[in-house]
C-alpha cells in the first residue's frame, strides 16, 4: 500500500544549506512544481526559452536557458513541452542531479531503451495520480481481493480542450500541435498509467481507433479508443477524447464478486456486490497530489528512496500508447 502521509522536507543535504532544485520549463506544470519545492525549503531556479517566464515565478531565481550549462543543482524537474523531454532528459543526465520527469517519460519513437539504461537510480517520472487518495484506495480495494478475480475493466478520459486553459487559445497549446508533441494519447497518458499499475507491463493492445473526428483547429487526435488484454486475459476498455463538452474521468474493475469504481465527476468510490452498494466520497484536492509528488521527489533526491515510477516504469505507459497507434494506424484528418 502507499503511503499517503505528508512529511515535512527531510534533512537538507547539509545543514549549511537547502537542497538546490532546477526547473525546466516555466509552463503551468512548471510553475507547480517549482512553488512546490520552494514551499518544501528547497531553493529552486527556473529556467525557460522565454526569459520572461521563468522571471515571473514567485520565490524562485530565473536561470539562463541554456542545456549546456545546467549548473550543479541536486535536483532537476523537466516540466518542458514533452516533444522536449527526452532532448532535456539526456541534458540533466550529464550533470550530477536526480531528476523528475513530468509525464509522459518521452515520446513513442524516442530512444526509450537508451534513457532508461541512462536514468537507472536517477531518474522518477512525474505520474502524480499514483499519489491521488482515491485512486490509491481503488487500487487497495483490489489488491485485498475485495473484487474477486478480475473479468473486465474500463478507463476513460474526456474534457473539451478549449475550456483547459480558458486563459489560452487552446490552438496554441502543446496539447493542440504535433510539433510539441500533443494529442489526447499522450496527455492523458494518465490512464495508460494506471493500466500498468494495475495489470502490469504484459498489456496486448487488440485492437484501437486514433483519429481527428472533431470540430477542434488542431492537427493532432482527439479521440482513442482502444481494447487492451492483460496477460490473464482480462479485456480493458480505453476510452480518450478532447470533445467531451463535460468533464468525465473514472476507472471501473468488474470482478466476479464485485465491481469497483471511481468516477471523478461524482467523486465517488463504489464497491457494488450482491451484499449492497459501498460508497464512499473522496473530493481530495489534486493540489495534494502534486505536493506528495513533491514530498516523494526529495525523499529520492535526498536519501534514494525508490519513486512510485521509475524511468523503466515509466517508460512502459509510453510503450503502450505506441502499441495503441501502431494499431489504431493512426492518422487525422490533416492527413487525408
Amino acid at each position: 500500500m502507499i503511503s499517503l502521509r505528508r512529511t515535512p522536507l527531510s534533512e537538507p543535504l547539509s545543514k549549511s544549506r537547502a537542497l538546490q532544485v532546477l526547473v525546466i520549463g516555466a509552463g503551468s506544470i512548471g510553475r507547480r512544481h517549482a512553488a512546490n519545492l520552494a514551499a518544501l525549503g528547497a531553493h529552486v531556479e527556473v529556467t525557460d526559452p522565454v526569459p520572461a517566464r521563468a522571471a515571473a515565478i514567485a520565490s524562485t531565481t530565473p536561470r539562463r536557458f541554456d542545456l549546456d550549462d545546467l549548473g550543479d543543482p541536486d535536483a532537476i524537474v523537466i516540466a518542458s513541452p514533452t516533444q522536449f523531454h527526452a532532448l532535456h532528459l539526456r541534458a540533466a543526465l550529464a550533470t550530477g542531479a536526480r531528476i523528475l520527469v513530468e509525464k509522459p517519460l518521452a515520446l513513442p519513437d524516442d530512444d526509450l531503451d537508451g534513457l532508461v539504461a541512462a536514468g537507472q537510480g536517477r531518474v522518477m517520472v512525474g505520474y502524480n495520480l499514483r499519489l491521488h487518495e482515491p485512486l490509491v484506495r481503488l487500487v487497495d480495494s483490489i489488491e485485498q481481493g475485495r473484487a474477486g478475480e478480475v473479468v473486465a475493466a474500463r478507463l476513460w478520459f474526456g474534457s473539451w480542450l478549449p475550456d483547459w486553459r480558458p486563459r489560452v487559445d487552446y490552438r496554441d497549446t502543446y496539447s493542440a500541435r504535433r510539433d510539441l508533441g500533443g494529442g489526447v494519447l499522450l496527455d492523458a497518458i494518465h490512464e495508460l498509467d494506471e493500466a500498468v499499475w494495475l495489470w502490469g507491463h504484459d498489456l496486448e493492445v487488440i485492437g484501437a481507433f486514433v483519429d481527428r473526428v472533431g470540430p477542434l483547429e488542431i492537427d493532432v487526435e482527439d479521440t482513442v479508443h482502444a481494447i487492451l488484454r492483460t496477460a490473464t486475459g482480462v479485456p480493458i476498455d480505453v476510452a480518450l477524447d478532447y470533445l467531451s463538452r463535460r468533464y468525465r474521468r473514472g476507472v471501473e474493475v468488474v470482478g466476479a464478486e464485485a465491481t469497483i469504481r471511481y468516477d471523478w465527476s461524482t467523486t465517488d468510490l463504489t464497491i457494488e456486490s450482491a451484499g449492497g452498494v459501498e460508497c464512499c466520497n473522496i473530493d481530495t484536492p489534486i493540489a495534494e497530489s502534486y505536493e506528495r509528488e513533491a514530498d516523494r521527489f526529495v525523499q529520492f533526491v535526498i536519501d534514494g528512496t525508490p519513486p512510485p515510477v521509475d524511468a523503466t516504469e515509466g517508460a512502459e505507459s509510453v510503450r503502450l500508447a505506441a502499441r495503441i497507434l501502431h494499431a489504431g494506424a493512426h492518422r487525422t484528418k490533416s492527413d487525408r
